[in-house]
């Protein structure tokens, strides 16, 4: 009778088993989980003075997993000049004493700050935000880049 039991037992214990759908889960060279990547790259806050405001994505370059195709998709979104994307953002004040922080959601790989004036020329590029030798409505461009793509982000400062 104990063996009628046991075999039960593990017959329902094999179908159970066998029944249950365990997905797989795609995964790059590192390890990490492409299912969970957006199809945008991560987003960038910038802390002023210890109050935070948003940045606007402007043109990116980004690889996400496409669940739908079952394997790696890209975008490649184009945008307005800075000056264009910035022109509806409200510019907090500053000066050259004022602390800027620049807060990513996942850290680039790299990233570089340029200045552009109200004609859309490129002024300069540096590795943070320049605040000295500027004045008046100032647009700032973040380009960032991660394994994944490169982003673009927007944001103006009042340079006083």
């Amino acid at each position: 009778m104990n063996f009628k039991l046991l075999y039960i037992i593990i017959l329902i214990f094999l179908i159970l088993s066998g029944c249950s759908q365990e997905k797989e889960i795609a995964r790059n060279a590192s390890g990490e989980d492409v299912s969970t990547i957006s199809q945008k790259p991560p987003s960038l806050t910038v802390t002023i003075n210890e109050k935070e405001f948003f940045t606007a994505l402007g043109a990116y370059k980004w690889s996400y997993y496409d669940q739908k195709a079952g394997g790696m998709a890209a975008i490649e979104a184009e945008s307005l000049p800075p000056s264009e994307l910035a022109d509806s953002r409200k510019a907090p004040a500053v000066n050259s004493d004022s602390s800027i922080e620049l807060n990513f959601e996942k850290e680039p790989i790299s990233y570089k700050v340029s200045i552009w004036d109200t004609a859309d020329k490129l002024k300069g590029s540096f590795k943070e935000v320049q605040l000295n030798g500027e004045s008046g409505r100032t647009v700032y461009e973040v380009v960032a880049t991660w394994e994944r793509g490169t982003g673009h982000y927007v944001f103006p400062l009042n340079v006083e």
